[in-house]
């Protein structure tokens, strides 16, 4: 057996493909301010200003700066000595300024030196240069004191009028920690990167510090929004080293309608982040570790959100329209058709008046028993339109018979879990029926019907009562439901 080595360097076309990496601007332009910010210097306020134009990005601070040893070594793929900084991995710079542009030049002048180093790279140069991989270095010297590092790149691939808008925009949320640490100045074209204040409940954050079994400490806020959003537009920045690595994260809450205004911060140091840094390594043990802590840190406040979701879909014209419903429920309940759950005797009598064609019930014996008779339904009105339920429906009571009772029903939306049923209901004999509609359920949240969601809980919970209270079949409560939908939705649609 014979070995023999062999050559991979790699192809000249390597450099310039680095370009398609799939960074968005943002990321690209914040790898750049990455390594700004692991080269301030210690007791100085690092200030970064980005000036975008439609055929260049320039991004310049007042950093250490490079000298010839690390300038040389800039270009070099996978260089890196910043081992636990943010641009740890060696591609930060080169695969920035490519994704941004195919022309890029960087100029620097180390601290307490007086030379100004600059290289510049031209894709097409490149590809057309006989040398490989080389690249020319300027040494100029300034003979003053300054420090500094200029990246400017050119022959943009991208380019939108609101570029500069949203490349601050997206700064400021990102390197929030050091912004508001007052750490670092962001400027994007004469313009302070000022990180936007999240409008909170009460203005209440939950600030937590998790030590985990590993011995690594997750820490950060939460809170909830005065306004949720169904865009998707909630969750957590998380942040490693003080530099975000995502926006709107889900971790340790998932994704849900009824969550939708948890908002906060996660700053998670040890978690392993792509070459990219665009994303942690969900699979990695510590992304795992960190994942279940927070689902138990976050119960709570998981359950806050959803409590509000279900409050914030119960309008006060919900309220009204079933109300409305009820009225006509308790009408149709008190129908002949339900004479035999509703009288107190199963041996009714009825007649038919000629003229009028309507139906009466006649209980001589239930009359005598002189029963309180003050909730009895009032006279039907001519049209729904007659009704006053902002003046009325708060005080009025809705009944219906049972066995010869007048029995008040009652609907509430509460919170009753998500694991439990659609709907509950709760009688006190001879009295009232309290009927909950669970605002935790997932088909509440699915449904844009949620009046009509009411009232099948609430014909279904009297037919339930009604079936009970008759000892009958329970089989039976399916067609008393649907005999109620039907003679309660009639009523309605005669009143319309």
């Amino acid at each position: 057996m014979k070995t023999r080595l062999i050559d991979i360097t790699p192809d000249k076309s390597l450099l310039p493909k680095m370009g398609f990496a799939g960074y968005s601007i943002p990321q690209a332009i914040a790898e750049l301010v990455d390594n700004s910010i692991d080269a301030m210097l210690e007791g100085q306020k690092l200030k970064i200003a980005i000036h975008i134009e439609k055929d260049s990005i320039i991004i310049a601070d007042n950093a250490s700066g490079m000298d010839e040893k690390h300038i040389t070594k800039a270009l070099v793929l996978a260089h890196s000595e910043k081992k636990g900084k943010l641009g740890e991995f060696g591609l930060g710079m080169k695969v920035a300024c490519l994704n941004l542009g195919d022309q890029f030049s960087v100029t620097t002048k180390p601290f307490n030196e007086e030379r100004e180093f600059t290289i510049d790279y031209d894709s097409t140069d490149w590809a057309n240069n006989p040398k490989d991989w080389e690249i020319p270095l300027k040494e100029t010297e300034t003979g003053n004191g300054d420090h500094y590092t200029v990246v400017k790149i050119s022959k943009l691939r991208k380019f939108h009028p609101n570029l500069a808008n949203y490349i601050r925009s997206d700064l400021q949320r990102r390197f929030a920690p050091y912004i508001n640490n007052h750490d670092v100045e962001i400027i994007v074209n004469k313009k302070k990167c000022i990180p936007e204040k999240v409008e909170l409940i009460d203005d209440q954050k939950t600030n937590f510090e998790i030590e985990l079994k590993s011995g690594n400490i997750v820490r950060g806020w939460y809170g909830l929004l005065k306004q949720g959003s169904q865009k998707g537009w909630y969750g957590f920045s998380t942040f490693r080293r003080g530099r975000m690595i995502t926006a709107f994260d889900k971790i340790g809450i998932g994704e849900h309608p009824t969550i939708a205004r948890i908002v906060g911060e996660i700053h998670m140091d040890h978690v392993p982040v792509t070459t990219t840094k665009r994303e942690f390594e969900k699979e990695s043990p510590e992304y795992r570790e960190v994942e279940e802590a927070l689902k138990k840190e976050f119960r709570e406040i998981v359950k806050l959100a959803r409590q509000k979701a279900g409050e914030e879909k119960v309008t006060k014209d919900i309220i009204e329209e079933i109300n409305i419903w009820k009225e006509n429920i308790s009408e149709a309940v008190n129908s002949k058709e339900f004479h035999t759950y509703t009288s107190k005797f199963e041996g009714l009598k009825i007649r038919r008046d000629e003229k009028s064609q309507d139906i009466e019930q006649i209980d001589v014996e239930q009359r005598n028993e002189k029963e309180d008779t003050s909730t009895t339904p009032e006279e039907k009105p001519k049209s729904e339109k007659d009704r006053t339920p902002t003046e009325t429906h708060k005080k009025k009571r809705h009944v219906v018979r049972i066995k010869g009772k007048n029995v008040e029903f009652e609907h509430q939306f509460a919170h009753l879990g998500e694991e439990e049923s659609w709907k509950k209901w709760k009688y006190d004999p001879g009295k009232v029926i309290e009927i909950f509609t669970n605002t935790d359920f997932p088909a509440f949240h699915a449904t844009k019907d949620r009046v009509f969601y009411a009232v099948i809980h609430i014909a279904e919970s009297i037919s339930e009562l009604l079936v009970h209270q008759a000892e009958e079949d329970p089989s039976n409560i399916d067609e008393i439901k649907e005999l109620i939908l039907r003679i309660s939705s009639k009523i309605k649609y005669e009143l319309n």
